[in-house]
């Protein structure tokens, strides 16, 4: 049945005005209810896309992590053969050998702590020395012409370049992590998330460079 249009004093209160009053407040309620589910549902994929983003940065920061560990042991386990080849022509630089053996044995100890800075240290140290250690070798011609000595220092080169080269990614990919739990929006719930700063490895002071052999 139809309205019939009357004076609004006259409308209000009829059974007409309040089926319209309902019909309004249905409609209100509707549009409210609307507008929470799309405020919702944004908020929902802006959690979530956030989350799978940063986990997958770190997961891309781990795997190149991993790749400078695997030279890193490469270079662990080629170091005592280059000291020990070094031995059958070094005769008065015993003290240089003694130090790389001695450093080796602490980037062994640091690289079970899994702790970035102290992996960082240490292999700052080793690589060093192991500069140092070239520089001697280059005062001693015989060195240089044993074909022994010669292949260990094609493949410690070959190494030190693939670390650096690790080394540079890694950094660029936990950089990339980094901002992420750092920046909007991730910043809002990545310590909830338990997602922290990962340490960057960088090249000690005077160690910038791969030692050159």
């Amino acid at each position: 049945m139809k309205c019939k249009q009357i004076y609004l004093s006259q409308y209000k209160g009829t059974k007409c005005w309040r089926k319209n009053e309902l019909n309004r407040n249905i409609l209100a309620v509707t549009v409210i209810i609307v507008i929470a589910l799309i405020i919702g549902g944004i908020f929902a994929a802006l959690y979530f896309s956030t989350y799978n983003n940063i986990v997958s940065l770190e997961a891309t920061s781990d795997e190149k992590w991993a790749q400078i560990e695997q030279e890193l042991q490469r270079r662990y386990d080629l170091i005592p053969n280059v000291v020990n080849a070094a031995k059958l022509y070094i005769e008065y630089e015993g003290s240089i050998l003694e130090e790389i053996t001695s450093l080796r044995s602490q980037w062994a100890t640091a690289s079970q702590t899994e702790d970035v800075d102290s992996i960082n240290n240490a292999t700052g140290e080793l690589e060093s020395g192991l500069s140092r250690l070239i520089v001697v070798f280059e005062n001693y011609p015989e060195l240089q012409a044993s074909q022994i000595v010669e292949d260990l220092m094609i493949e410690l080169e070959g190494t030190e370049n693939r670390i650096s080269t690790e080394r540079m990614r890694y950094n660029e990919a936990a950089r990339d992590y980094n901002v992420a739990i750092k920046a909007f929006p991730g910043n809002f719930w990545a310590s909830g998330w338990g997602f922290e700063t990962k340490a960057y490895f960088e090249a000690q002071l005077g160690a910038e460079e791969p030692p050159q052999v």
